[in-house]
């Protein structure tokens, strides 16, 4: 049969083959988070409802408001999204285009749903149902800028208030900045506080106006400092914490002798595509978007399959750099995945790597070093002298080691992969032979396993060869050069390399992270 018709009456394609292969959620208790980088904690919302609901974010770009046209295209993106907006905010919003359908930059806040299947909606791959405003405004090009603060400000007299990291910043007009150190942040849906030893910030969620520029704010604020207080609007900061889950994902699932390819691919719009890929047949694309459900679950719904309106939604698990689902709901009817789903695995490295690593575990024995996840004291001796006094918050960190000789002078160094990882891979620690001593040499972030040691040097000491991908980041393979001094701390700005040699030593040959198996830092 063909693999996936899933065009009617034959629906369920690809779910069915899924299923034979492995045969032989959920509403918020509490607030939901928004996730903009200002908050101390990014809380996940607890789950206990069969179905998922997304975690709310903000997205901002170029807004168009008309008669028969309400949508955003997120910054750098060529992609739409049909905007479900209250009737009061619709208007306002057109009260600041110079005219019908002209652009203004907006930050709004919510989740996306199925788009319709008739209506103006039903030309837009999903839309964005807005649960909040941050920010319209027909003054400022916020895509040009940076919007990564929470900014409060009002007039009469001149008076703002920003908010970065653990720090808030009071100016008023004729006085010197004052700063001060936060000490608690209380988020709930009526109110927003930041909180310092003398001094209160207080959002409130709301439209306001300055009554000074062409903007419309989604906040008021308070100011209270001593027996003062000053009254304005308000912005919160407007990145997407959510990035983390950008990449390109796939699968390969088998039956006899027929094999699926599954790629899915999260851009760091939240646009998202699908690709089947079978032997002797056309590859099938289906289209959509992906949204943060909780910290470890994404939402990835498909709304257009081959050109052809359908709904398909996948709620995906993670574990590590593996996304899994369980089931599959099409146009509203549930199927199961199969007792083993379907498993798809973050892609990193050029393909060349992919096909050398493929080929199998004779290439790797025959060029590769396992890690370890034995307790070896001066492993354990060289890790805890890096941490210092940290040593004691890092317990509980999970390792894995190997020794080996990076700069050809007979002794080994030692490499430590820890388990302070994200969806861009994971942190790597050099110890240099001094002596027979191991001293901290250099930390490597966003690592992927395996990873290759070149026979070709650079101030002595031989290159690194890794595989990127995830977190954002374009799958791709980069060479690390020691400077003299040490290796670069991010793979993903070093040199591109099209073609590693295979001859090349794989390093933690074996592929297993510290979280699947390693030694516990006491």
């Amino acid at each position: 049969m063909p693999i996936l018709n899933r065009s009617l009456p034959k629906l369920l394609g690809l779910t069915v083959f899924i299923s034979l292969l492995s045969a032989c959620s959920q509403s918020p208790s509490g607030p939901v988070e928004l996730g903009n980088s200002d908050d101390l904690q990014k809380q996940s919302p607890p789950q206990s409802a069969p179905t998922p609901v997304p975690q709310r974010f903000m997205l901002r770009g170029e807004v168009t408001l008309g008669h028969d046209v309400s949508a955003i295209s997120p910054c750098g993106s060529n992609s739409q999204y049909w905007l479900q907006l209250a009737p009061s905010l619709s208007q306002q919003g057109l009260a600041l285009s110079a005219s019908p359908y002209s652009t203004i930059y907006g930050e709004v806040i919510g989740e996306f749903v199925a788009p319709s299947s008739d209506g103006f909606a039903a030309d837009y791959p999903a839309t964005f149902k807005v649960t909040q405003l941050n920010l319209m405004s027909a003054e400022i090009d916020g895509c040009q800028q940076p919007r990564d603060r929470t900014v409060a400000s009002g007039t009469e007299p001149f008076w703002g208030v920003s908010v970065e990291n653990n720090t808030l910043q009071f100016d008023r007009l004729g006085y010197d900045s004052e700063r001060f150190t936060l000490t608690a942040r209380n988020i709930s849906p009526e109110a927003r506080m930041y909180q310092t030893d003398g001094a209160t910030l207080t959002l409130r969620p709301a439209l306001c106006s300055d009554g000074m520029s062409d903007s419309i704010y989604g906040w008021t604020s308070t100011f209270t400092k001593g027996k003062q207080s000053w009254q304005g609007c308000a912005t919160l900061s407007a990145d997407d914490p959510t990035q983390e889950w950008v990449g390109n994902y796939q699968g390969v699932t088998t039956l006899g002798d027929t094999r699926l390819t599954t790629t899915v691919t999260l851009n760091p719009d939240h646009s998202a595509t699908t690709h089947y890929q079978q032997a002797n047949e056309p590859e099938l694309i289906e289209t959509g978007i992906w949204q943060q459900v909780n910290a470890n679950a994404v939402q990835v719904m498909m709304t257009r399959h081959q050109g052809q309106y359908l709904v398909s939604e996948r709620l995906f698990e993670r574990n590590g750099l593996t996304l899994t689902a369980d089931k599959e709901i099409v146009n509203g009817r549930e199927y199961s995945l199969g007792a083993q789903g379907l498993t798809l695995s973050l892609m990193v490295g050029s393909e060349i790597d992919a096909t050398n690593i493929s080929h199998g575990a004779e290439r790797l024995a025959a060029h590769g070093v396992e890690g370890s996840a034995e307790f070896n004291p001066k492993v354990d001796a060289a890790l805890k002298a890096y941490l210092g006094d940290t040593a004691t918050e890092a317990a509980g960190t999970r390792y894995r080691w190997l020794s080996e000789d990076l700069n050809n002078d007979g002794d080994n160094e030692l490499l430590v992969l820890t388990d302070w990882c994200g969806s861009g891979g994971c942190t790597l620690l050099v110890f240099a032979n001094q002596d027979g001593d191991w001293r901290f040499n250099s930390r490597i972030t966003l690592v992927h396993l395996p990873f290759q040691m070149g026979n070709a040097t650079h101030n002595g000491w031989r290159d690194l060869i890794m595989p990127v991908g995830g977190g954002g980041a374009k799958a791709a393979t980069h060479v690390l050069h020691f400077d003299g001094n040490r290796y670069p701390s991010n793979p993903s700005v070093a040199p591109e390399v099209s073609l590693p040699d295979a001859t090349d030593t794989y390093l933690f040959s074996d592929g297993i992270y510290p979280q699947q198996e390693g030694i516990t830092l006491n």
